[in-house]
Parts: C-alpha cells; sequence; structure tokens
C-alpha cells in the first residue's frame, strides 16, 4: 500500500517540484534586474516579491496532499480544503503585501513586478 501512496503523490510532488524550480529562476531574474538597475533595496523587494509567490506554491501543495488523503477517506469532504486553501492563499498574499510595504518599507513597484513575473511561471509548467 504504501508503494501506491508514493507513486499517487509523486506527480504532485513533482509539479510542485518544477513550479518551484521555474518561480525560483524568474524571481531571481527579477531580484537581479531591479538590484543591477535600481540597487539593493529594490532588489530586496524584487526578491520578496517572489518569496510571496513560492510561499503560496509550497502552501497549495500542501493543501492538495492533503485533500488528495480527505479524499481517499471521505470523498466529497475535499471540496473543503480546497476553499480553505484559497482564502489562506489570498490572506495570506494580502498580510505579507502589507507587511512588505508598510512594515519592511520596501518598494512596491519591484515587489509588485517580481511577484508577477513568478506567477507567470505556471504558464511555463506545462
Amino acid at each position: 500500500m504504501s508503494h501506491e501512496t508514493n507513486s499517487e503523490q509523486t506527480p504532485l510532488s513533482t509539479s510542485a517540484s518544477n513550479m518551484l524550480a521555474i518561480q525560483t529562476l524568474l524571481t531571481v531574474g527579477a531580484t537581479g534586474f531591479f538590484y543591477f538597475y535600481q540597487g539593493l533595496l529594490a532588489g530586496q523587494a524584487a526578491l520578496y516579491g517572489g518569496a510571496i509567490v513560492l510561499f503560496n506554491v509550497w502552501m497549495t501543495n500542501r493543501r492538495m496532499r492533503s485533500a488528495a488523503e480527505i479524499a481517499k477517506i471521505a470523498p466529497g469532504k475535499e471540496v473543503r480544503v480546497f476553499y480553505l486553501a484559497a482564502v489562506q492563499r489570498f490572506v495570506f498574499t494580502l498580510a505579507f503585501f502589507i507587511l512588505g510595504m508598510g512594515w519592511l518599507q520596501l518598494p512596491p513597484v519591484p515587489m509588485l513586478v517580481a511577484f508577477a513575473a513568478a506567477h507567470l511561471g505556471y504558464l511555463f509548467n506545462r
């Protein structure tokens, strides 16, 4: 049985790993661009914005795994996990942006551009 579980979880893990790798490259690229053209603070803001996306992908992968486990035990109940994941992503993203722009005083443009660039990783993960 454990062999079946590993083979079932591998596609989620592999897909998330590929997604994280692509988004990490995009984040590093945006960070380098802003660091080179606008300085250290802009580079830090870009890195922070990209890290928000990476955290979201990691958190979503964890929720997908738990939803797959719940679907085996109680089919139909996994929908709640998906809704909870969507709400958590929204709340965490908003909180991280408030933290970055408010308390950390990071410039918003590099943060938002890197956030958007890292999200483009979804297009390359097919």
